[in-house]
């Protein structure tokens, strides 16, 4: 009795915490010059697909662990198809952000007629569109539910044989690709930006200042975080979630890849020190609108 209790709370503590870090990490963006550019753009967009993830278990799957509601069961797999889409989505984005950063670094030239703000909407749009596109076909024309699974109080896939191998390459085999191909371009993008950095400076004869510091480290660790975070969500869900006999246990390894979203907002407000000055002076005039009235 005492398991869907904790399930339900851990869900709600979570994404709570996901929500709360990913509206802040969307406003501090939206106040920051710097995020008014394509980088910006899609950063705004990523935190927006966090948020849609987090309410989505917040608001549905912690009520259905508690109720095991039988009507919200039998319709799960239209949040699922919601879910999946926005996962997809978002690893797209991730991908969009990553090749954003390398052509910055790598193809300055190029960067801004390739990187418009217009071409920037666009190619998030594309991203929607493909994920949705996608999502619907193999998972609801196909009828591969994504639906809840009231046994691991979270979503997973119709377990037929088909799906079962379907889902291997439309879902693991695809999105470890692009997980790990994000990774490899950002950690490449970091490196070379590095070198870059501290070559005009040694021909300057200026030394890198603590704040330039901080900035490349904290891109190397948001960048690192990010990448093992979402690859460690794909990965639990299908290699280490089926060999689990504990319910608890295996509904948080199950979830991990969902959870992931939660943490995202936390890695990013813990990795960019504007981001915390932003919120924080936002926070000194709120107190001081208050205080004034």
């Amino acid at each position: 009795m005492y398991q869907p209790l904790a399930v339900s709370a851990i869900t709600f503590l979570i994404t709570s915490f996901g929500t709360i870090a990913n509206v802040l990490v969307f406003l501090a963006a939206q106040r920051m010059s710097s995020m008014s550019s394509s980088f910006g753009i899609i950063t705004k967009n990523q935190a927006v697909c966090n948020t849609v993830m987090c309410v989505i278990f917040l608001c549905y799957v912690c009520p259905m662990q508690l109720s095991d509601s039988q009507f919200l069961i039998q319709h799960s797999h239209i949040l699922g198809l919601i879910a999946m889409s926005t996962y997809e989505a978002s690893n797209l984005l991730h991908l969009l952000i990553a090749v954003n950063r390398f052509c910055a670094v790598f193809l300055p030239s190029y960067y801004e007629k390739m990187f418009s703000n217009i071409g920037t909407i666009i190619m998030i749009q594309l991203a929607w569109m493909t994920s949705i596109i996608m999502c619907s076909i193999f998972y609801e024309i196909l009828g591969c539910y994504f639906s809840y699974d009231d046994v691991s109080w979270t979503f997973g896939f119709l377990g037929t044989s088909n799906c079962v191998q379907l889902t291997w390459f439309t879902d693991f085999a695809l999105n470890t690709v692009l997980i790990v191909t994000t990774l490899f371009i950002n950690l490449l993008t970091a490196f070379k930006a590095g070198k870059n950095s501290r070559m005009l400076m040694n021909a300057a004869g200026i030394k890198m200042t603590q704040r330039q510091k901080q900035r490349e480290m904290g891109f190397i660790k948001q960048t690192f975080f990010q990448g093992i975070s979402v690859f460690a969500g794909q990965f639990t869900y299908y290699l280490i979630a089926p060999l689990l006999k504990n319910l608890v246990l295996l509904f948080l390894v199950a979830s991990l890849w969902a959870f992931m979203h939660a943490f995202e907002g936390g890695i990013i407000l813990i990795s960019n020190k504007e981001m915390h000055q932003v919120l924080k002076k936002t926070k000194m005039t709120s107190s001081a609108v208050f205080v004034s009235s």
